[in-house]
């Protein structure tokens, strides 16, 4: 009796086996655990609004809907940012409710009432203390007259004060469960970058000791991407500052954001001299964007200053062995000069590399020397 082939057998396994990563993934790109949460506690949120709101005496519970309505907004990714959209939110309830209550006095057309909110709610736009308050102000003011009836001071007043305690349970529930941080996602992502671009270091070695000029034509476009990653990274620590102001559990869990700062500009200028080394190095493949000459000797060599570079990056990173990675990477470039004087051609593109690897070189030390230093001190 014939065995079942072992390929046939095993594909329906191995078919599941590689969807249910790619189902993971999925699932993890549209509800991410972040997401989650917060809509767990603005859920959370609105459900206590609305029972403080409905138990309210004098009236004030008839406006008890307007209660969730502020817990809702009260949505953000750091506790600082939902705490600032809600000051200002309550400010432009204020000052829409106080609009309303302007126009009702005023006794002019309904167009003319209408066409002043909106021109002052255009006008407010523009004041960086509101900030996204400022939308809020028109709406409230034609809710105002809109809806006042008789008694637009209760309106204003039972509508105002339900929102902004919406907004006040909002903030407090996201007070109490557990304000994200996201301090160390963003150091974590930056030894990540770090790590990337070594190994972008490290295509390029292979690239130069490879056939020229090369087939593969990418890397010689990798500097829009770097400068992207850069970027991502300074929105990333940005939004770390962020997360740690007002933020009750930053007390428990010290973390120097600046170092990380100071860490994504030291990138920032490695990615501008390695957007140096690809632009000469592609110019000597393919004489773009100018036409130089780099030899095959002088290829071996650049691979070899570019590996040691990776090295250096990698012991950034870790903070080990820096001394030893940047004296290899010295010898390494050292070399690399030397080969440019002895050979010394007007057409020749080693000097803008070797400068730039020196640039880099020296920023890395730089920066390690002062990771180093914040590691050791008490």
């Amino acid at each position: 009796m014939a065995r079942p082939s072992s390929s046939s057998a095993g594909a329906p396994e191995s078919r599941a086996a590689s969807i249910a990563p790619k189902a993971k993934r999925a699932l993890y790109r549209w509800l991410p655990p972040d997401r989650i949460a917060i809509a767990v506690r603005t859920a959370i949120a609105a459900m206590v609004a609305l029972a403080i709101g409905a138990a309210l005496p004098d009236g004030l519970s008839d406006y008890a809907y307007a209660a969730p309505l502020g817990a809702f907004i009260t949505v953000g990714t750091t506790f600082f940012t939902i705490a600032r959209a809600a000051l200002q939110q309550a400010l432009g309830l204020v000052l829409g409710a106080a609009l309303g209550m302007a126009m009702l006095w005023i006794d002019i057309p309904a167009l003319a009432k209408i066409g002043i909110i909106g021109a002052v709610g255009v006008v407010l736009q523009g004041a960086a203390t509101l900030g996204i308050g400022a939308s809020v102000v028109p709406v409230v003011a034609v809710l105002v007259i809109l809806f006042g009836g008789a008694d637009p001071d209760g309106y204003a007043t039972g509508y105002v004060g339900q929102f902004t305690l919406g907004l006040v349970v909002g903030v407090l529930v996201n007070a109490l469960a557990r304000p994200p941080l996201w301090d160390r996602e963003a150091h974590r992502r930056i030894n990540s970058a770090v790590l990337e671009l070594a190994e972008r270091f490290e295509e390029l070695a292979d690239t130069l000791r490879g056939e020229w000029p090369p087939e593969r034509e990418d890397w010689a476009g990798w500097g829009a991407e770097l400068e992207g990653w850069v970027d991502a990274l300074a929105d990333d620590v940005r939004e770390a500052r962020e997360s740690r102001r007002l933020n009750p559990r930053a007390k428990f869990r010290p973390h120097d954001v600046e170092r990380d700062a100071e860490a994504v500009a030291a990138l920032r200028a490695v990615v501008h001299r390695a957007i140096d080394v690809l632009d000469a190095l592609s110019s000597a493949a393919w004489a773009e964007p100018v036409a130089v000459s780099i030899d095959e000797a002088e290829r071996q060599v650049a691979a070899d200053a570019i590996d040691a570079l990776a090295a250096h990056l990698r012991a950034w990173e870790e903070l080990d062995g820096i001394e030893q990675a940047s004296d290899a990477s010295a010898k390494a470039i050292d070399a690399l000069y030397e080969e440019a004087v002895t050979r010394a051609r007007p057409e020749s593109g080693l000097a803008a590399v070797v400068f730039a690897l020196r640039a880099i070189r020296s920023r890395i030390d730089r920066e390690a020397a002062s990771a180093a230093s914040q590691v050791q001190s008490p």
